[in-house]
Formats: C-alpha cells, structure tokens, sequence
C-alpha cells in the first residue's frame, strides 16, 4: 500500500512540476514574439483606414482603400482593400482583395487573397494574385483566372488587362466556355 502511495505521489509532483514548466514557457513565448513584432520594423506605422485618391492629370482617377495598413518606408500593407478606377472611357472598375502592398512613389499594388475585379456591365473576374501598375495602365492577373461576362466564361492561368492598348490576353491552359440564352 505504500508503494502505491509513492508511486502515487511521484506521478502528481511530475504532473504539478510539468504544469508549471509549460505555463512558463508559453508565457515565454508570448513576450518573445510580442517583443519581435515590436522590434521587427521600427519605421513600421500603423494605419487605420487607409485611402489613396488621384483626381488624375496624367492618369485615370482611382481611389485605394482598405480597413487597415502598415507603412514601411514608401510601401504600405493594406487589408481588405476596396479599390475603384477609371479607364480611359470612364468606365469605373472596381477590385476587392484580402490583401496588398502598395508602392506609392512607383504606383503599384501587388494584391492576394480572393481579388474580385468588376465594373458597371457586370462583368466579373476572379484571382488569388494580382498586380495593378497605375502609371501604366497594366493589370496582372497572375494565378487561376476565371473570367465571366454576359455568356462566356474564360478560365485560364494568367491575363493581363491592358488599358492603353485595348486588349485582354489570356496565357496558360485557356478554357472558353460560351453560354447560349
């Protein structure tokens, strides 16, 4: 009986000991990692509801904005971004993404995270990744890229949209499937 006793109160001082060691460590860890992200870019500035606008002299109006971002030097992370621009004919094209980096000096924005592209004639296009180059007048659709207007639906691998030039190009295993209605 005393053995069991022993036993017993050896498995509750490892268990109790073993308790103590994990709280520890994981609030180690937490004051670590809180200690690295608060070290991890000093220039890093926290920005709620960020909104980028050009009116446009030598490019089409457009307006960035998203819930949050973070700005490192001229780059600014933004989440859940809510984009409109204007094309050439002032047509209003609007893009939803989970998230970006944009380039303010070079006007660029790299998106990921289900990007949905539409504009006023309902037609629709959705990737995971994206890159819009504003001085350029360039969209990059860079990764699944589904297509849809009134009857067609284009699936493909990569697009890029050019606004100068007038074209769409779809590259990679292209699929066209036509709707009759």
């Amino acid at each position: 009986m005393k053995k069991y006793l022993n036993i017993s109160i050896i498995i509750i001082t490892i268990i109790i000991l073993s308790i103590f060691y994990l709280n520890y460590r994981s609030s180690n860890e937490v004051q670590i990692n809180k200690f690295m992200d608060e070290t991890k870019d000093p220039d890093a500035i926290e920005i709620l509801n960020p909104k980028f606008k050009n009116k446009g002299l030598n490019i089409n109006p457009y307006e960035i904005s998203a819930k949050e971002g973070i700005q490192i030097g001229e780059n600014i992370e933004l989440y859940s971004i809510d984009a409109k621009f204007t094309d050439k004919n002032n047509k209003l094209i609007n893009i939803n993404a989970d998230k970006g980096l944009y380039n303010q000096k070079d006007q660029i924005i790299h998106l990921s995270g289900n990007i949905l592209m539409y504009d006023t004639l309902d037609n629709k296009t959705l990737t995971e990744k994206a890159v819009i180059e504003i001085k350029n007048k360039k969209i990059f659709l860079l990764d699944n890229v589904v297509s849809i207007s009134g009857t067609s639906i284009i699936e493909s691998n990569s697009s890029i949209v050019d606004d100068i030039n007038k074209t769409i190009t779809y590259t990679g295993n292209v699929k066209v499937k036509i709707v009759n209605k």
